[in-house]
């Protein structure tokens, strides 16, 4: 047998798994950000969080303005006052100011930790359903959306992962409660 024929040969084989490898594979993906988002917990605890960013946006919100305010002020008053006033009121200021980043931070910290509580439970549950959906329909892979450049449309699972969750699949296997809410602080 001559190289060429060992190649060709080679070749022939090599397409023939490939085949084989597509026929027995079958694969789905699920855009996971939007199952949170249409679940029925998902919308809950989408609500729960937009409250307590809301209440803590609204702090944020007042120490902007009385400090803004107060700047205001100093300018007003900048050439009236003595220049050790000046330098001690633009230090308040200034301290002010670091503190109140100091509270955005900690807000952001605070908030992103709310939504992973608030989430988790609910991604566990989502992850038990594509497991079931994998097995029963005899599924290769599924991915998240967020992991593709392409897919075709009929390849996705996110409405049936919506429509599982919604009507209480998996919710025995985490113990039957849909997540709680992040408690206020």
């Amino acid at each position: 047998m001559s190289r060429a024929s060992r190649l060709l040969a080679l070749a022939i084989l090599l397409l023939g798994s490939a085949t084989a490898f597509a026929e027995d594979t079958k694969l789905g993906f699920v855009d996971m950000q939007r199952a949170l988002n249409e679940t029925d917990d998902g919308k809950k605890a989408k609500a729960a969080l937009k409250k307590v960013f809301d209440q803590k946006q609204k702090e944020l919100d007042e120490q902007q303005a009385a400090l803004k305010k107060d700047v205001e002020d100093l300018d007003k008053k900048r050439t009236l006052l003595p220049p050790e006033q000046v330098r001690e009121k633009e230090a308040e200021l200034q301290t002010r100011m670091q503190k109140v980043q100091q509270t955005y931070l900690r807000h952001q910290q605070d908030l992103s930790t709310k939504e992973q509580e608030a989430t988790a439970k609910i991604y566990e549950r989502m992850n038990k359903i594509i497991a079931k959906i994998a097995t029963s329909e005899s599924f290769s892979m599924i991915v998240d959306k967020s992991a593709l450049v392409f897919a075709k449309p009929h390849l996705d699972l996110t409405n049936e992962l919506i429509r599982r969750y919604n009507s209480g699949e998996g919710a025995e296997a985490s113990g039957g409660k849909p997540a709680a809410p992040p408690a206020k602080k």
